[in-house]
């Protein structure tokens, strides 16, 4: 059995919005690793590389890391508090999707951006919940299939990790869209330079100008795409991470005290298996380096249906699957 849905354009001009809250979340509580005491009582000498997976790419064979965690941040294409669903297609789409890579031993942490109209083997639910099929379409489409809530998120951690050559994620959070505003406003707007002419959507977002976005400006900033610039998401996609980091800036600078207010108010709007583990975390990571962000390079194109559609290229993913997780062969054996 095999239930086929196509991503309209309306949904499409949602893309990216919860971008900021997810990534938000990572600046409040650096992404609230699950189980992190739990990291704290394993072991830090290197496991058996007979025992670690391998890849080969150019005559290189690569060996899975240790240390190694990785996270899964979802934007949900869903307005108000998280309530979830009775359909077993009613979860909403993942439109904005961040996997986090935290290197423990190494000391950094890394974004991975998932352009939400990657083409991948989406798993299929029925209406118990279980997996009846796959189908290959777009990977925001692979929340949709569930409750809206836990089932839907699994099966979105479960699309990611196939597209990863069955890469473990620790854990997940996924927000619903309304959180973006509310997160803007508490921190007392974000600061940046408007990089695309939004003189279609709102006149007070002019090119070049450095302003100050309320919560319903931030929306349209990171969201819009028809009628704005040259209407591609590899420009929304910029915008959005020019966001985050402004965001995140902002976020880094607040005290604990308004950090957990800012985190309580999009409580209602997230669904998320880790723990409470939060805030805790921030001294922590800070300590981390930050590496730049990735992306998988593809090319985009319209299907049959008209519907936007990103063809993952295959070398591009595998580079950055080797960047984040695996290491040389022959470093290992040094």
């Amino acid at each position: 059995m095999k239930t086929r849905q196509r991503i309209s354009r309306k949904d499409k001009l949602r893309a990216g919005i919860v971008v900021v809250v997810s990534f938000a979340v990572i600046g409040l509580g650096i992404l609230a690793l699950q189980r992190w005491q739990e990291y704290q009582q394993m072991q830090t000498t290197p496991a058996d590389e007979n025992n670690r997976k391998t890849v080969e790419y150019q005559g290189t064979t690569y060996v899975a890391r240790d240390g190694i965690e990785s996270y899964l941040f979802m934007g949900i294409d869903v307005e108000g508090p998280a309530k979830g669903s009775k359909s077993y297609i009613g979860g909403g789409q993942a439109d904005v999707q961040l996997l986090l890579v935290v290197d423990r031993f190494n000391r950094t942490w890394q974004v991975l951006q998932i352009n939400r109209d990657s083409m991948v083997e989406v798993p299929v639910l029925g209406v118990n919940g279980k997996e009846v099929g796959t189908e290959y379409q777009q990977i925001a489409l692979a929340h949709s299939y569930g409750d809206g809530l836990e089932t839907s998120c699994e099966n979105n951690v479960t699309a990611v990790s196939r597209m990863l050559q069955n890469q473990t994620i620790q854990g997940y959070v996924a927000l619903n869209m309304d959180a973006i505003s509310i997160i803007n406003d508490q921190v007392g707007g974000v600061e940046v330079t408007v990089l695309d002419d939004f003189s279609q959507l709102d006149p007070s977002l002019v090119k070049g100008q450095t302003v100050t976005l309320t919560g319903t400006q931030a929306l349209t900033y990171i969201r819009g795409r028809q009628g704005v610039g040259d209407e591609t998401n590899l420009s929304r996609m910029a915008r959005q991470e020019q966001y985050l980091n402004a965001l995140y800036s902002k976020l880094a600078g607040l005290s604990t005290d308004i950090a957990v207010k800012t985190f309580q108010a999009v409580d209602d709007y997230m669904v998320t298996d880790m723990n409470d583990q939060w805030l805790k975390l921030m001294d922590r990571l800070e300590e981390y380096t930050k590496l730049e962000p990735l992306a998988i390079d593809g090319e985009s194109y319209l299907d049959e249906q008209g519907s936007t559609a990103y063809q993952l290229d295959e070398d591009s993913l595998k580079q950055v699957m080797i960047q984040l997780f695996y290491e040389p062969m022959s470093k290992v054996d040094e």
